[in-house]
């Protein structure tokens, strides 16, 4: 045989021994089920949990939709096996991951909202046992700060949007407490979340309730608090959004220049931060067409990026930020001008919104603002009366009567359990209070909920009631006495004649089977009896004598 020959048959043979290999390896480092579902070296919950971390401290991926799906999806599945703290663990991340992937999904605009609460509910299913076992309480609050915040976007229902804008308030304002500073024991992108991210986020949940009031409220508490954090890129993107609202593009532009250098670079939020800045030259160049060439600078900027916002199909800034009516537009310039101490000002656009008599200009009729934007106009003049000298106490007074809302005073539950225990029965099921209704009903299962495919099809405003209706029957049993059951019952009907019937709570999903529970139930026993190592929480206790209401 020649040479030529004798390669061809080398190489023939080489090519079938590494195929041998290839496909014994594999056979090797699968799994029995064999699913591409499934880890390829059958990494343990832990495990899973310790990379989908590390990628959140390391990475850019809160703006990687494709990282977050497919972390969400490794998070859902781990959960199925974990027990103990690594169970904690996985729900809070899983929960975290979640909320990025959604903020992302808002940017473009195309989703499903029905999806969008059923992987809200299937965290809430496992984090309402938190509190229970005084497991990250703050980071609890946090994450349905958030969660809440993410409904105020979608809802349109006046109610219904009022009850959980008032329930994120309520969240947030539980990590600002006396001798307290929150910080986050774990980094986004390289970085803490500190108290004044949390700032941040109320200002969010302020803008998607449009209450400009609130929002530069809550500027003017943060500058007081941190005067270093207003170098900070995601305090300049939320303030320059604030300034767009307010119709100070000029000064929002001035902001945000910084962005054209390198200096942000290595901020986790420096791709959303050129985005912004895109958004404010598209509006600018509407009426200046040379502002175009700047438009196409940041969007090469955001090529070398080559991340979520590098990608057609984003919202520009002006279709993601709400859409002001000519009123709403005037009580957000009115509450700008309080923010910069230009009080006499902002009362003149109030005057005229009012109809008052001493009105200087007359830009508005009496019947341009409904009711609740009178609500929060008179709002916005009380605050600027209480910072004014020489206006007298009955304008006051008078201001504090007008500035007055009926639903001031509602009750507000932020407790899951509570707020599952009232939803039960608002469907008509028996809620006991016992064993076994946790061994039952405690565990949820999170899978299949991650991989959403999400519908351009669908406007984000949706009627709440959707979000309400159960897809299954569960039959529950009890073993406690029927006065123990009886209150559990009694409590349910004093919680369900509040106000909050109407409250959005979490739906049932898809149970995983009793016989794998009670196995995961046990083995939390087992391994949560050991003290968690967690800064500033205490250790978890599963009290099994004495379970959380459903």
């Amino acid at each position: 045989m020649n040479k030529k020959t004798v390669h061809l048959i080398k190489k023939i043979m080489l090519t079938m021994l590494f195929a041998t290999l290839s496909f014994a390896m594999q056979g090797c480092f699968s799994d029995k089920g064999g699913g591409s579902q499934n880890s390829i070296l059958n990494l343990s919950p832990q495990q899973q949990l310790h990379g989908t971390i590390v990628t959140l401290e390391t990475e850019k991926v809160i703006y990687d939709e494709s990282k977050l799906n497919n972390n969400i999806a490794v998070l859902d599945r781990a959960a199925t096996g974990a027990t103990g703290q690594v169970k904690y663990e996985i729900v809070f991340f899983n929960a975290l991951y979640k909320a990025f992937y959604i903020d992302l999904m808002f940017k473009k605009g195309n989703f499903k909202s029905k999806q969008i609460f059923e992987l809200l509910k299937a965290s809430e299913s496992d984090l309402k046992y938190f509190p229970k076992s005084n497991y990250r309480l703050d980071d609890y609050h946090l994450v349905l700060g958030i969660f809440n915040s993410i409904r105020n976007f979608i809802y349109s229902n006046e109610n219904e949007k009022r009850v959980v804008y008032k329930r994120a308030q309520k969240h947030f304002d539980k990590l600002f407490r006396d001798k307290f500073t929150y910080t986050s024991d774990f980094k986004v992108g390289g970085v803490f979340i500190t108290q004044n991210d949390v700032r941040l986020m109320q200002i969010e949940n302020e803008v998607r309730y449009e209450n400009p009031i609130g929002a530069f409220d809550y500027l003017k508490k943060l500058d007081a608090e941190s005067e270093e954090f207003a170098d900070k890129a995601q305090y300049l993107i939320k303030k320059a959004q604030l300034l767009y609202l307010a119709g100070e593009i000029k000064e929002a532009l001035d902001l945000m220049n910084e962005f054209k250098s390198k200096k942000y670079l290595r901020s986790p939020y420096y791709d959303e931060g050129l985005w912004v800045l895109r958004g404010i030259y598209e509006t600018l160049s509407e009426d200046d067409e040379n502002y175009s060439i700047d438009i196409k600078v940041v969007k090469n900027q955001l090529k070398e990026c080559g991340g979520f916002y590098s990608k057609s199909g984003v919202l520009k800034l002006s279709d993601y930020l709400p859409k002001l009516s000519e009123t709403g537009q005037a009580l957000f310039r009115a509450s700008y001008l309080y923010y910069k101490s230009k009080y006499k000002d902002a009362v003149d656009i109030m005057y005229d919104l009012l109809d008052y008599p001493e009105a200087k200009h007359h830009k508005f009729k009496k019947q341009d603002a409904n009711p609740d934007e009178k609500i929060k106009a008179h709002r916005i003049l009380l605050r600027c009366y209480e910072k004014m000298k020489k206006i007298p106490q009955e304008k006051i007074d008078e201001e504090t009567a007008l500035a007055a809302s009926e639903f001031d005073t509602e009750e507000i539950i932020i407790d899951l359990e509570k707020l599952i225990e009232i939803e039960k029965k608002k469907r008509g099921e028996v809620v006991y209070d016992t064993e076994e209704v946790e061994a039952a009903t405690g565990e949820v299962s999170l899978e299949n909920t991650a991989e959403v495919n999400i519908d351009p099809k669908i406007d984000r405003k949706v009627d709440p009631k959707s979000d309400i209706k159960a897809d299954t029957k569960e039959v529950k049993a009890g073993n406690k006495s029927e006065s123990k059951a009886a209150t559990g019952a009694e409590a349910a009907n004093k919680d369900a004649g509040t106000n909050e019937v109407k409250a959005v709570t979490p739906q049932k999903q898809k149970s995983i089977s009793q016989k794998t529970r009670e196995l995961l139930k046990k083995e939390a026993m087992a391994e949560t009896a050991a003290p968690v190592a967690k800064a500033g929480t205490l250790a978890i206790i599963e009290d099994t004598t004495e379970t959380p209401e459903h």
